[in-house]
């Protein structure tokens, strides 16, 4: 059996509240003449629904309280309420004492609360800590206290901790009567400072975040996949025994570059790492023959990072800076993503060779882009740089603000000196119609073909003006103007004609509105 229980009659599933209201005499109290005379309306609901609240307690109690003589199990429990008064407390133990002693295997306690009070939170009954039948544990808004007894949770798989008021020595306590526990989340918790969990074999993931005061994490679980940290305070990490460690992030911490580097050089198995705002990293370097998937975000202090990466699948930066990339060959990199923090940054050589370090992909994107205007490069710049981006063969680029189409036409030219030899280009943009917020994409299909004519002789391969074949371009949202949709395409078949030397082929395929 599956129970849950919720603080507000309103939040029931509608077929089980249908069922509680019939058994309520409070249908005939409210159309009584007399009572509606003597009571405004917001007595009258007032009254409704605490007497609702305490026909549905009743109900709950009758039915844990019967399931317990009968000597029945429950197979999952969640409970949803806010604790005001003494009587409701005492109604909450019985009920946690009737769902632990019918063998529960999935327990949800969720004591809801406004404030960060932590002190005055429920104190979790010693009993929970002792029911050998629970796998799948779950606390919110509640108190963890010293107990007088060994804890024995051992069939606990899953253990998380969300808003509980605890110590370091409680925690150790707890996970260490947990002999089989595979999952652990500890998140926005109070009265740590130091998280050490050793010798835990069967551990898979852990994920602590935002658990204030926490300034040092040590991990020793040998069969461990998955680590999620994020620590606001955090100076100490120690993760080096987890050596069969495949996924990890790092975030929101204040660890220096000895630190970093010294992990993922100790760390052989990692497939995937994602580093965010960590401030106080500056140089770091990321060397790993398994590494897959690599995201690094917005750690403002980084000024340079060397990869060393052959295996490399997926490559996304997002930052301000604009940074030292040293990439060997990625010879697997199918994905790699430039988020620009700050992308009304006015572009320059530096900004350009850190695309082409993004650039060994087939895929290659740009997010974030305030306007049209903030991807098109200087045509001085251009002059003097090659294209970036030559082995990219798909583009997309998202930018907030729509443009015309003589904007359009900037943007391609520019994106077409990034990418030359590109196959599609994706192009996501905003649009307000009718005071309604659209996203819409618009894709430019060119076919590519040709060789190096004096303009590019000098360059790897030939610029797009010599080797654009065929054009086509899908999804352009235009008016239901047909003369305008008629000037759109001239203009840019036009613009194509005269730039591509070689194009034989021009499409434009409006969504007309």
């Amino acid at each position: 059996m599956e129970v849950v229980v919720v603080d507000k009659i309103s939040e029931l599933p509608e077929p089980l509240l249908q069922y509680i209201l019939s058994f309520l005499p409070i249908k005939q109290n409210l159309i009584n003449p007399s009572l509606s005379q003597s009571c405004g309306v917001k007595t009258l609901r007032k009254l409704a629904k605490s007497r609702e609240r305490g026909w549905s307690y009743h109900f709950v109690e009758q039915n844990l309280l019967s399931r317990r003589r009968q000597g029945l199990s429950i197979k999952k429990f969640t409970l949803s309420v806010y604790l005001s008064t003494p009587k409701s407390v005492s109604r909450v133990d019985r009920w946690i004492e009737y769902v632990v002693k019918s063998d529960v295997e999935e327990l949800n306690l969720d004591f809801q609360t406004f404030r960060w009070k932590w002190k005055r939170y429920y104190p979790l009954p010693q009993n929970i800590l002792l029911a050998k039948s629970i796998t799948v544990l779950r606390l919110k808004a509640c108190r963890l206290d010293s107990y007088f007894v060994d804890i024995n949770l051992s069939s606990l798989k899953i253990l998380s901790l969300y808003k509980v008021g605890t110590n370091d020595q409680i925690i150790q306590n707890l996970v260490a009567g947990c002999p089989v526990i595979e999952d652990i989340g500890i998140e926005y918790c109070r009265g740590l400072k130091c998280i050490q969990f050793f010798g835990l074999p069967e551990v898979k993931s852990i994920e602590l975040k935002s658990n204030k005061g926490v300034e040092t994490v040590e991990l020793e679980a040998s069969n461990i996949y998955h680590v999620h940290i994020q620590q606001f305070e955090a100076s100490k990490i120690n993760l080096v025994p987890c050596k069969n460690l495949k996924l990890l992030m790092l975030g929101k911490l204040h660890i220096t570059d000895s630190c970093f580097n010294y992990h993922i050089s100790q760390l052989l198995l990692i497939e995937y790492l994602s580093v965010y705002w960590c401030d106080k990293l500056e140089s770091i370097k990321i060397s790993s023959h398994r590494l897959k998937t690599l995201h690094i975000l917005k750690c403002d202090k980084l000024v340079e990072v060397e990869i060393d990466t052959p295996k490399l699948c997926k490559l996304s930066y997002l930052g301000g800076n604009t940074i030292s990339f040293s990439v060997t060959a990625l010879a697997y990199l199918s994905k790699a993503t430039y988020q620009m923090l700050h992308s009304d940054a006015p572009w320059n050589v530096k900004k350009i060779e850190l695309l082409a370090n993004l650039s060994n992909s087939k895929l290659l994107e740009l997010l974030n882009i305030s306007s049209m205007k903030d991807m098109v490069i200087p045509k001085e710049l251009r002059d003097i740089v090659s294209s970036p981006s030559y082995k990219v063969k798909q583009l997309k680029v998202d930018i907030s603000k729509s443009f015309t189409t003589h904007e359009f036409i900037e943007l391609v030219d520019s994106l077409l000196w990034i990418s030359p030899h590109l196959e599609l280009l994706l192009l996501t943009h905003g649009e307000w119609i009718d005071k309604n917020w659209y996203r819409e994409t618009k894709s430019f299909k060119p076919i590519l073909r040709g060789e190096n004519y004096s303009c590019c002789k000098f360059l790897p391969d030939p610029c797009w003006r010599h080797c654009l074949k065929s054009v086509t371009i899908e999804n352009c949202r235009a008016p239901a103007n047909v003369e305008t949709v008629r000037a759109d395409k001239e203009i840019l078949e036009k613009y194509f004609y005269e730039n591509a030397k070689i194009l034989e082929s021009f499409q434009f395929n409006p969504k007309v509105e």
